[in-house]
């Protein structure tokens, strides 16, 4: 078996920290997950929502936590790829509110630093 990277690691923990902002409506580490110039497309069923991540953190803090509006949150990494200081992670979230959601990030290390730069994702 292959020897977890230290890149790895970092990169499971903005994954981390981000599902833990959204889950507990945290709104530092989810904001803390992403750059200052991320992006955020994608479909809640077959609305259309494109730009920033900024009405995501609005909705998310203006929300009481996920655990405890009667939510059962889950979440798994299926995929995991790096190549030098750009990755991707394929993230598919269960019993996140009323939806269930597959994330595609886009990660860049910066300044040795992992953020989420991009964000596309789509409801099932």
């Amino acid at each position: 078996m292959a020897e977890t990277s230290k890149d790895e690691l970092d990169i499971v923990a903005v994954i981390e920290g981000y599902i833990e902002g959204y889950v507990n409506a945290d709104l530092p580490a989810l904001r803390g997950a992403f750059a200052s110039d991320a992006v955020m497309n994608g479909y809640v069923g077959d609305r259309l929502v494109t730009g920033t991540p900024e009405p995501f953190f609005r909705q998310v803090g203006s929300n009481p936590p996920l655990g405890s509006s009667g939510f059962d949150p889950e979440y798994d990494i299926e995929h995991l790829s790096i190549t030098n200081n750009a990755a991707s992670v394929v993230l598919r979230e269960t019993g996140f509110g009323q939806h269930n959601f597959t994330d595609y990030m886009h990660l860049l290390k910066r300044d040795g630093v992992w953020k989420i730069v991009s964000k596309t994702f789509s409801t099932w």
